[in-house]
């Protein structure tokens, strides 16, 4: 049965500015929350810590011998809580450079089909992994020890460990943050009454209370957000929000995502036409800003206005962006939705205003609010196989000709949009693998 619930983040406001004293409060609680993170990613970081991160209970009972949370006084609803944040990150690191490595193992010439089997066998294997990065003898029950020696008679696992190890040194970074502006706080650590929310902090059996802008109350754990200078907050709360069936919405449609135009249907159809001048004016924005500070950087002219007018822009771009997005499913009603994936960043060409605009392009913003809109609504997402899929023809499949984002072909006669050729190709591909 697919779920009937999924989970999203709304956001709660202060209602008034927060007194300084209490502000400070906040302040210390996110410094020592980023203190304890810190101290994890330093002692369970690295390789020899590997053993223990997962599931992290170790670290847990290591973290609570530490004497840390004494030093510093911070509640055990802020301790536990960075320390599982920072846990998350080191795992979610790990996670990267495993793919990395693979992708590695695919793109290296000098690896035979053998030596990448092998290769992706102990990396799969997470007791061969550890074994090897720490060096040590693999101790594995009978059901993984058999396959692994009848893999080993076939390569040199000398070298194959050393290559492994070495790929491991080279993506492996150390863990650290400056951020101190936010922490995270479990259901017990707060309270909502009168309108507002009362926020424990370092002395015993007190707590703050901060005025908000709703009378809504959760009992999830939260993720606050702070601005000092401004004296605001953010309240990050994860809820569970109930999966509209729309049975009117019976149509597939194929997608075409640009960086001019949002999307072209395989109707035609434009969704974020305006897109481009929302983007170019904050990849502008953040260009000339970043000139302005390098040339005066000697005097500290600082980035306060350049940060505030940034966040603008971003914004703006996000409502934008979330509106056609609406527009979109609302107008088209779809069942499904085809799209081709979406390329990967690329640092080649020469021209510099083109390569920022690129660089700061919300694709990723874009794919995640459309797939969090189409969960909402029950509407299937789909991501089709991409290349030359814009040279391909849509009526006959011969490799046409782009000109002046109008697609040709030779060969069918076929003369339409670029990115309305796209798209159908996006759904002709999505329906053809179903």
């Amino acid at each position: 049965m697919p779920p009937s619930t999924i989970c999203k983040t709304v956001h709660q406001y202060n209602r008034e500015p927060i007194s300084e004293p209490d502000m400070k409060k906040l302040v210390e609680i996110a410094k020592d929350y980023s203190e304890v993170k810190n101290y994890v990613y330093q002692r369970y970081g690295g390789i020899k810590s590997l053993p223990k991160i997962y599931p992290g209970y170790t670290v847990q009972n290591e973290m609570t011998g530490s004497g840390l949370r004494a030093r510093l006084g911070l509640p055990s609803v802020y301790f536990y809580l960075a320390v599982f944040d920072a846990l998350g990150d080191i795992k979610n690191q790990w996670t990267q450079i495993k793919s990395r490595i693979e992708k590695g193992i695919r793109e290296n010439e000098n690896l035979t089909p053998e030596d990448r089997h092998y290769l992706r066998f102990v990396m799969k294997q997470s007791r061969c992994f550890e074994s090897i990065l720490l060096e040590k003898e693999m101790i594995l029950s009978d059901e993984w020890k058999k396959p692994l020696e009848e893999l080993q008679r076939d390569v040199d696992e000398k070298r194959l460990h050393q290559y492994l190890r070495r790929q491991v040194r080279r993506h492996l970074k150390k863990l650290h943050t400056d951020t101190v502006d936010r922490f995270s706080v479990s259901a017990q650590a707060y309270r909502y009454e009168e309108h507002g929310i009362y926020l424990a902090i370092k002395e015993k059996r007190k707590r703050i209370f901060i005025p908000l802008t709703d009378n809504n109350q959760y009992t999830s754990q939260l993720n606050i957000c702070i601005f000092p200078k401004e004296r605001n907050l953010i309240i990050h709360v994860p809820v569970e929000t109930r999966i509209k069936q729309n049975d009117n919405y019976q149509n597939a449609v194929g997608l075409a995502v640009g960086i001019h135009t949002m999307f072209v249907t395989d109707q035609g159809n434009i969704y974020g036409e305006r897109y481009s001048d929302y983007q170019y004016a904050l990849s502008d924005y953040v260009r000339e800003g970043n000139i302005r500070y390098s040339r005066n950087r000697a005097n500290n002219p600082g980035r306060k206005k350049y940060t505030a007018g940034k966040r603008r822009l971003e914004a703006a771009l996000h409502t934008y962006i979330n509106a056609e997005i609406n527009r979109l499913l609302q107008t088209e009603r779809p069942a499904v939705i085809y799209l081709p994936k979406l390329p990967q960043s690329s640092k080649a060409g020469v021209n510099k205003k083109i390569n920022n605009s690129v660089s700061m392009w919300q694709r990723g913003y874009i794919r995640d609010r459309l797939t969090q809109k189409c969960r909402e609504q029950s509407i299937e997402l789909v991501e089709v196989f991409g290349k030359d899929i814009s040279n391909e023809c849509s009526q006959c499949g011969t490799i046409g000709k782009k000109t002046k984002n109008i697609f040709v072909c030779n060969a069918c006669g076929a003369r339409l949009p670029e990115r309305e050729n796209t798209a159908k190709n996006a759904l002709k591909r999505g329906q053809v693998n179903q």
